[in-house]
């Protein structure tokens, strides 16, 4: 297939951004050269009909999606920012639709698969290295985010950042030095770029314990077995030096999916009570939770005022935070801020259909003794947007490019089992909408009572 080799790289690139420490690569447009390889493999590959035009199950609402989003920007974001905001989700939209079209077989599915995870682990074993590197001091370039340079001194506490060897009228900081240029913050290990926020690096690599199991799976050699065990290991590891409460979760949430297909809810419940004391290893206590958690609500009731302000559009996409000095914190909350109802609608939609697929799957391939592949892949698929459902509680990832990798994931699952059971149907009807309205309008409705609950 000739889609894979550029979508792999351009994968790759968004995710581990390596212009950044490999200073050569920021003279080559890579990005855009990733992205003309791989819509020309997909060309390619139809014209050579190695792939079919089968439309993945979330094409035309995804498709939906972005038209209104570009519909919301056009009639609700200032000038100055419309280009940029078109641009940022465009480069978002189309990876999803290269990964949701570009695969349509189990071999390609796996391909992607250790394509994603080779980054999953590389940002876990950067975020390992961060959390035991030195204490050093960084001239500070982003103050809200704490990012800086690294200047080649060690030290203690920021205050060991001053004196004559620093540059006049620069602010300093002390935190751990990683590689690749990495900076922790406040002892919580991050990535760069999109991955700079600890609570979302630990997210992403979450995502990668479902990976490793779904490409072991099939597999009765003991030393792939081992491997697995210490890759899954290790992202525990990192998401506990992330100090992500809702990092500890999604990592719950995942092993959760694959006992529950095991033993059953009962005995799934079970695990994860005892699971919970694992909690106390991850995530922050004390002022700083309890401040996290009330900024958290506020953003929440000021996400419901602007959706009162315009219940058709919203305040426009990327307009949050002119209306709130921190971002929504939680991804339902900006979408129907920012888009209005019908965004609302179209994002529980796309959800809703990327989940279907496997639970379709699970259910009509049981009993199948050739559809080993099929389920495997089926609960590895679902299992990996598990991090995504319980940390948009959280963390604001509607235009996030690791939930729209995993939504083109889903509809590289839904392509591969068609291409190979041409009648099998996941179907989308009445029901699948009242079903769709429900969860996305009841939430609104719920939240407000939970807030006055909560004292917001």
């Amino acid at each position: 297939m000739f889609t894979l080799p550029g979508l792999s790289a351009l994968v790759t690139f968004i995710y581990l951004r390596p212009q950044e420490f490999v200073l050569i690569l920021q003279k080559l447009p890579l990005l855009y050269i990733f992205f003309a390889a791989a819509l020309g493999g997909l060309v390619i590959d139809l014209k050579l009909r190695l792939i079919k035009p089968i439309p993945a199950r979330t094409l035309l609402i995804a498709t939906l999606f972005f038209g209104w989003i570009l519909l919301n920007i056009g009639v609700k974001v200032p000038a100055a920012s419309k280009v940029s905001e078109i641009i940022t989700f465009t480069i978002v939209f189309v990876t999803y639709v290269l990964i949701a079209q570009g695969i349509q077989s189990f071999r390609a599915l796996r391909v992607m698969a250790w394509v994603l995870l080779f980054s999953f682990l590389f940002l876990t074993y950067t975020g390992i290295r961060q959390a035991h590197g030195p204490m050093g001091c960084l001239m500070i370039e982003n103050y809200m985010a704490r990012l800086g340079t690294p200047d080649g001194r060690s030290c203690e506490t920021a205050l060991d950042c001053g004196g004559v060897e620093a540059e006049p009228g620069e602010a300093y900081d002390c935190q751990r030095i990683g590689p690749f240029g990495t900076t922790a913050l406040n002892e919580r290990v991050r990535y760069r770029g999109s991955l700079q926020d600890p609570n979302e690096l630990s997210t992403v690599i979450c995502g990668g314990v479902a990976l490793i199991i779904g490409l072991v799976a099939m597999s009765r050699k003991l030393r792939w077995r081992v491997l697995a065990v210490i890759g899954a290991v290790a992202i525990f590891m990192c998401v506990i030096y992330t100090q992500s409460r809702g990092g500890m979760l999604a990592y719950m949430a995942v092993i959760g999916v694959y006992f529950i297909r095991r033993y059953g809810v009962k005995y799934a419940v079970i695990g994860v009570l005892c699971m919970l004391p694992l909690m106390a290893l991850g995530g922050r206590g004390g002022e700083a939770a309890s401040a996290s958690t009330e900024g958290r609500y506020e953003a929440w009731r000021s996400g419901l005022d602007m959706l009162k302000m315009d219940p058709v559009f919203g305040v426009g996409k990327g307009m949050f935070t002119e209306y709130h000095h921190l971002t929504a914190h939680n991804s339902h909350v900006l979408t129907f801020a920012e888009l209005g109802l019908l965004g609302m609608f179209l994002w529980v939609s796309t959800l809703y259909l990327a989940f279907k697929p496997s639970v379709v799957a699970l259910r009509d391939f049981a009993d199948d003794p050739s559809a080993g592949s099929v389920r495997t892949w089926a609960l590895a698929v679902l299992a990996m947007g598990m991090p995504l459902i319980v940390q948009m509680m959280f963390l604001s990832l509607t235009y996030h490019f690791m939930t729209w990798v995993w939504v083109g994931m889903t509809g590289g699952f839904y392509s591969a089992v068609k291409s190979h059971v041409p009648d099998w149907e996941v179907k989308f009807g009445l029901f699948d909408i009242f079903i769709i309205a429900g969860i996305a309008y009841g939430f609104i409705a719920v939240l407000p009572f939970f807030l006055l609950l909560k004292g917001f």
